[in-house]
């Protein structure tokens, strides 16, 4: 697909998650909740984003200890700027240009440097399957829909068991994936068979269990004190809902709405998120888009403050980050 359509589609979609979103929104209603959120919340919000950031930066150092000694200074920068990106971007450019941001900055390789972001996220997917796991056990849900929680949790236990073989016995391990998942159909077997080669080659480099108990320790924190600023958002607002718990089912339901690549800033997945994930706890549709107006402001405008703080401290143009987006994304130098 051409770079030029991959944007018109992403943009369409998030055209398409925002009409979801508003569709049916009394804006009196969200105006008069917004006028009467509590201030004294927004800045922790805007904290805790900022603190779930520099989490993802020091677990990103843990996965490149194998390259090289990284500074924190260097690793968060990068993780800031590549997050901005996200954020202005379209496509997630953010994701690539991250890497390319470190390596050009620390003289690395930049292929070594993109494979621990593939290992980040599937401890990423990892820890939002503990996140929905809980979530799903303690939501107002019907009984039948317990045994999904069990199995989120059970999933994320295996995970578990699975970097614990891995740092065991990795060549074993490893075939003995190939040899379970080889018998389904290639379109299913083939991406899951290259993420695990590319999981276990991302393990295998870190040698050390207390390397990878950080690594898991630090994505429990990206995605808890992320769940803060859900809880503190929904304290600022004063919703019905149970604090720990919804701040967990928020995280995971939002998370599962940003994955569809949409345009940037994830504007209407965002939104959809929030409101599928209130409406759970019987909160309406104008207040839960409210709440979503509310944290994701506060979320965007630290990510964003804080990358472009770092693009004008790296003396970065605007030609030089367009240019290296636009590789990023699948497209030519210069094509917009």
């Amino acid at each position: 697909m051409k770079h030029s359509l991959r944007i018109a589609v992403s943009l369409a979609l998030s055209a398409a998650f925002l009409w979801a979103a508003v569709r049916g929104v009394s804006w009196s209603e969200t105006a008069q909740a917004l006028a009467a959120a509590r201030l004294g919340y927004m800045v922790p919000i805007f904290v805790m984003a900022i603190v779930s950031l520099y989490c993802r930066a020091l677990r990103w150092r843990v996965l490149m200890r194998p390259l090289g000694e990284v500074q924190r200074q260097s690793i968060f920068s990068a993780t800031a700027m590549g997050f901005a990106a996200n954020m202005l971007l379209p496509l997630r450019a953010g994701e690539v240009l991250r890497p390319w941001l470190l390596a050009r900055r620390e003289g690395l390789r930049l292929a070594p440097v993109v494979a621990t972001v593939a290992v980040e996220r599937l401890f990423d997917m990892a820890t939002l399957l503990f996140f929905f796991g809980v979530a799903t056990l303690t939501l107002p849900l019907p009984p039948e829909w317990k045994r999904y929680g069990w199995l989120f949790l059970g999933t994320f236990v295996a995970f578990l068991g699975v970097l614990a073989l891995l740092l065991r016995a990795p060549r074993e391990t490893v075939a003995a994936l190939d040899r379970l998942l080889t018998p389904l159909p290639e379109k299913l077997s083939g991406p899951v068979l290259r993420a695990v080669h590319q999981f276990a080659d991302g393990l295998g480099a870190l040698k050390s269990g207390s390397a990878v108990a950080l690594a898991v320790g630090y994505s429990l924190a990206v995605w808890l004190t992320l769940a803060v600023t859900f809880g503190l958002g929904l304290s600022a607002l004063d919703l019905p809902v149970p604090r720990i718990r919804g701040a967990l089912s928020l995280t995971t339901m939002v998370a599962i709405a940003v994955a569809v690549p949409g345009g940037p800033g994830f504007i209407g997945m965002f939104q959809v998120g929030c409101e599928v994930g209130l409406a759970l706890y019987g909160v309406g549709k104008s207040l839960a888009f409210s709440y979503s107006v509310l944290v994701h402001v506060l979320q965007f405008a630290s990510t964003v403050l804080v990358g472009l703080y770092f693009f004008l401290k790296e003396n970065l143009t605007l030609s030089e980050l367009r240019a290296e987006a636009s590789i990023a994304t699948g497209g030519e130098p210069g094509e917009h």
